[in-house]
C-alpha cells in the first residue's frame, strides 16, 4: 500500500463508522446496554487494536490471507490480556470474512470458535449470536434443516431474556425459516414474537417490517396461496456491528 492510498482509506473508514453509528441511533432510539466492541479507533494505539485495524485494511484490498493472520495475531493478544469476550468476537470477524469468500466450512468452523469462547466467558448472548451467524450461513444458501438447527439452538440460550435485538432477530430467523420450510403458522407464532420484542425496544423500522410480514402472511393463508408463491424477503435491519 502506498503512502498516498494510506490516508484515503483512514478517512474511508472514519467515514463508514460515522454513517454507521448515525444508522445505529436511528434504528434504535432507546439507549442499547453497551458491548465490548472490536473496532478500533483510526490510529489505535494498542498492539491489538492496530492488528485489528490492519485487518480491516487488509480487507479492504482483499488481502484476505493477510487479514486472517491479523486477526489471528490480535486474538493470541486479547487472549493473553484475559479479554475473552472482544477474542470470541475477532473469532466471528473471521467466520465473516471466509463467508465472504465462499468457504463456507472454514466459516464455521470459526463460528463454532466463536461459540466456544463466549461459553468460556459465560456471555450466553455472544455465544447465541455466533449461533445465528451460522444459521445464517446455511440458510443464505438454502440448506434450511442445520440453519434452523442453529437458530433453535441459539434461541433457547436466550428465550428468557428481556428484550433485546439479537433476540428479536433470532425470532424474525426462525420465522423466515418456517416460512421456507412452508410451516406458515408456526412463521407467524415467531414473526409475531419478534414484532412484540421490536415493540419492547421501540424499534419502529423493525416493528413495522415484522408486521409487513405477517399481514403479507395472513393474506396468503385466508387466500389459501401456497407458502412457495408469497414473495419472500429478508429484513432490512442490521443484525450487529461489529468490524
Amino acid at each position: 500500500m502506498n503512502s498516498f492510498s494510506k490516508p484515503i482509506l483512514k478517512y474511508f473508514l472514519v467515514f463508514s463508522l460515522a454513517l454507521a453509528m448515525g444508522m445505529s441511533i436511528w434504528l434504535l432510539p432507546r439507549p442499547a446496554k453497551k458491548e465490548e466492541a472490536i473496532t478500533p479507533p483510526i490510529n489505535a494505539k494498542e498492539e491489538a487494536g492496530k492488528f485489528i485495524q490492519q485487518a480491516s485494511e487488509n480487507f479492504f484490498y482483499h488481502e484476505f490471507d493477510q487479514a486472517i493472520n491479523n486477526y489471528k495475531k490480535a486474538i493470541a493478544i486479547y487472549e493473553r490480556e484475559g479479554k475473552l469476550r472482544t477474542a470470541a468476537k475477532v473469532f466471528e470477524s473471521i467466520g465473516d470474512l471466509f463467508k465472504f469468500r465462499r468457504n463456507l466450512k472454514e466459516a464455521e468452523v470459526h463460528y463454532k470458535l466463536a461459540m466456544e469462547n463466549h461459553r468460556k466467558n459465560h456471555d450466553l448472548l455472544g455465544e447465541a449470536r455466533a449461533m445465528s451467524l451460522a444459521g445464517d450461513l446455511h440458510m443464505e444458501r438454502g440448506n434450511f434443516s442445520p440453519a434452523g438447527v442453529w437458530y433453535k439452538k441459539g434461541l433457547g440460550l436466550i428465550k428468557n431474556d428481556p428484550p433485546h435485538l439479537t433476540k428479536a432477530l433470532f425470532l424474525e430467523n426462525l420465522g423466515h425459516y418456517f416460512w421456507k420450510t412452508e410451516n406458515i403458522p408456526e412463521a407467524i407464532v415467531q414473526f409475531t414474537e419478534s414484532r412484540e420484542t421490536f415493540a419492547a425496544l421501540e424499534n419502529q423500522m423493525g416493528y413495522e417490517h415484522i408486521n409487513a410480514v405477517l399481514n403479507k402472511l395472513r393474506r396468503g393463508q385466508s387466500q389459501n396461496i401456497p407458502a412457495e408463491e408469497l414473495v419472500y424477503h429478508n429484513s432490512p435491519v442490521p443484525e450487529r456491528k461489529r468490524k
